[in-house]
């Protein structure tokens, strides 16, 4: 935790210097739990799916992600060099797609059926 922490640490220091990582790291002092197995939507140029988030670690300037696809429940290791500002991926909140959708449709349904969206 101490290599994230100081990330986050430079981060807030010098925001204009990592605006290239759009990912939310918790300090761990905090009384937020860890979002390990939350699912995102991965965007990258070649591809998009769902996944969820298993593992996150920083160590010697890269960021590691360890994502499962959720629909066939297998696990790969992504890295995230921190120097490095070309577009690699982006991950959006789960909840924020259900949201927007749930907000364009404007309606009072549960929104399941952006859940059978097929990939």
């Amino acid at each position: 935790m101490n290599a994230i922490n100081e990330l986050i640490t430079q981060i807030t220091n010098a925001p204009e210097d990592f605006t290239h990582l759009q990912i939310l790291l918790h300090r761990a002092q905090t009384s937020l739990e860890p979002e390990f197995g939350r699912k995102f939507l991965f965007i990258s140029h070649d591809s998009f799916g769902l996944v969820k988030l298993n593992d996150l670690s920083v160590e010697n300037n890269f960021v590691h992600l360890v994502l499962e696809d959720a629909s066939t429940g297998q696990s790969a290791p992504f890295t995230v060099d921190i120097n490095d500002k070309s577009f690699q991926f982006l991950m959006i909140a789960w909840e924020d797609v259900q949201d927007i959708y749930c907000h364009d449709k404007n309606t009072s349904s549960t929104c399941n059926d952006l859940l059978e969206f097929e990939f």
